[in-house]
Order: C-alpha cells, then structure tokens, then sequence
C-alpha cells in the first residue's frame, strides 16, 4: 500500500505564523502560532510523522523556522512566493488571508514536486549580507555626490551643509573599505579556489567574483547554466502569438538586478579581452544587432563560463576553454 504523504502549510509573518497541518483526514486544521521558541516547539509538537511543510521565501522572516525545522529532520520547502501567486490566480481564488495562505501551500506542495531546503553555509549568509550593504552604501554615496555637485552650482552654499555632507561622504568611503575587507578575509577563509577560478576569467573582477560565489553558493544549487541565467534574470523572453504579435525578445529580469548591472559591466571588458566573449561580441554586430543585445549576450557568456568553470574546477584559458566547453 502506497503510503500518503502529508503536507504542512506554513504563512510566516514578523510576530506570528499561520499554518494548516493535514492528518490523514479530510479537514485541515488551521493554527496560529505566536513567531517565539515556544511557538516553533508547540509546532512541532503538532506535526504528524513524515509530514512535509512548505513556506514561501519572505525575506529573513522564514529563515528562522526553516532553520528549526530543518535541523530536528523535519523535511522542509522553501518556495517562490511568485510561483504561489500565480497558482492561486489560476485556481482562480479571490480571498487572502494567512489562513488561507497556509491551505494554499498545502495545496501547492501536493500537486508539485518541490525541492527540499538546505541551509546555506554561514559564509555565503555573511558575504550576502555584506554585499547588500556594500551596495547600500554606494547608493548612499552617489546621492552625496549629487548633493554636493548641486551645492556648487548653488549661488548661496551653506558651509555647514557643506562641512556636513564631506564628512558623511568621507565615513561612507570609509565604510566601503571596511566592508570590501570583511568581504575577503571571508573569501580568503572560505572560498579562495573558486576565487581564484572566477578572477581568472577575463573580464571579471574582483567584486563580481565575490558576488557569483555568495548569490549562488558557488554554483552548488545549480545543474545547468540555464538555471544560473534564469536565477539572476538573464535568459530570455520571446513574446509571440499567432501571426500578428511578433514582440521583441527580451531578458526575462525576473532575478537580481545587482548581479545584471555587475556582469553588464563585465561585458564591457569582455568584449575586448576574452576570446569567447569577443567572438560573440563581433558576430552579433556583424548580424546586425544592437550593442547593447550584444553586450547582454556577453553577460551571459560570462555567466556561463563562471558556471563551468566553477563546476569543473578547471583554470580558464581561451582556447581550452572553447573546445573543452563548447560555450
């Protein structure tokens, strides 16, 4: 006799979280649980042997249950709040409440075939955290720029204004060498290998190494170089139906724009110093195309070749790299 595997809906919010549990029977039960030590333990409690939860990924707030769950063998998913959303419009389901949240998940994780979660090293938690507040403070600091360059123009200018704006541009900087050095000393520590592979790429620095290594666990979440470039929205959309709409084919930009803008930069070296990506550079040009598709085809080149690279563990060289990978 097959047996049925039962699922656990799981809506997490900042205090509390909602969930329906399934027992075998024909109603869910529903709870809802205070977001605290107590909270998770009482749970827990309440999980029939076997059950599999799912939750969608709602920034830190899942982490912590994901962590307490995962780590007393429960099995547990972590889903694309995206790909919810349009399960339930295509079920074509008008309320939302945190209630029915948690029965939608239940729902969600019978009819598809989710992955289980691992959690990520600390490391890659840490190098994330710090890129994101590197490039906080990079915003924070073009804004200063801009205030001080329209403080020039000005025909009265402020000396306290002025004095004050200096000084917060000089702690900023200050801040962003702080942070680059916390960045590799946990590089260095952790990741030196696939560092090094990534910085061998010609056309990739220092900064997008850092940050290929912490966005994708060093490729270990991926199987392919289309799941890379579908995750940081580079693969791309055709927009066609019928004879009439012909749309023009774009990136999907469904992923991390910090990544996009990185490799776009990338691409602009790449397109002079690396073979491959050279190559591609000029035959679309020569076909045609605009610049600026050209210099996104080589984006993804480039993230290509960092997934190969990484994979294999191989140094890249032009020419082997050509014929061995065929990217």
């Amino acid at each position: 006799m097959t047996k049925v595997q039962l699922f656990s809906g799981i809506d997490v919010s900042k205090k509390t979280f909602d969930v329906s549990i399934e027992n075998g029977q024909v109603q869910l039960k529903t709870h809802k649980m205070a977001y605290t030590e107590e909270g998770m333990a009482d749970y827990v409690a309440m999980l029939p042997q076997g059950v599999h939860c799912i939750m969608e990924s709602t920034g830190t707030y899942h982490c912590r249950l994901a962590w307490y769950l995962h780590e007393r063998g429960i099995k547990v998913s972590v889903v694309n709040p995206l790909a919810v959303k349009r399960y339930a419009q295509a079920l074509m389901i008008r309320s939302k409440t945190d209630k029915s949240d948690s029965r939608l998940l239940v729902a969600y994780g019978k009819h598809f075939d989710v992955p289980l979660w691992e959690p990520k090293a600390s490391h890659y938690i840490e190098l994330q955290q710090l890129l994101k507040f590197q490039d906080q403070l990079l915003k924070s600091e073009t804004i200063i720029l801009n205030q001080l360059e329209a403080l020039t123009h000005s025909v009265v200018q402020n000396a306290t204004v002025s004095s004050t704006q200096k000084d917060r541009l000089k702690e900023v900087r200050e801040d962003l060498k702080e942070i680059e050095k916390a960045m590799q000393v946990l590089v260095n520590e952790y990741e030196k290998e696939n560092y090094n592979l990534l910085k061998a790429i010609s056309g990739i620095g220092k900064k997008t190494a850092i940050a290929l290594i912490a966005l994708t666990s060093g490729m270990k979440n991926f199987e392919s170089s289309k799941q890379v470039c579908s995750y940081f929205g580079l693969s791309p959309r055709i927009y066609e139906s019928g004879t009439s709409v012909k749309g023009k084919a774009k990136i999907c930009k469904m992923g991390m724009a910090q990544i996009r803008k990185l490799l776009y930069m990338c691409a602009l070296s790449a397109k002079k110093c690396n073979k491959a990506c050279h190559e591609l550079y000029d035959r679309l040009l020569n076909n045609g195309k605009k610049k600026k598709l050209a210099l996104i085809a080589v984006a993804n080149k480039l993230l290509k070749q960092a997934f190969s690279i990484l994979k294999n563990k191989v140094k890249y060289e032009d020419n082997f790299y050509a014929n061995k990978f065929g990217c």
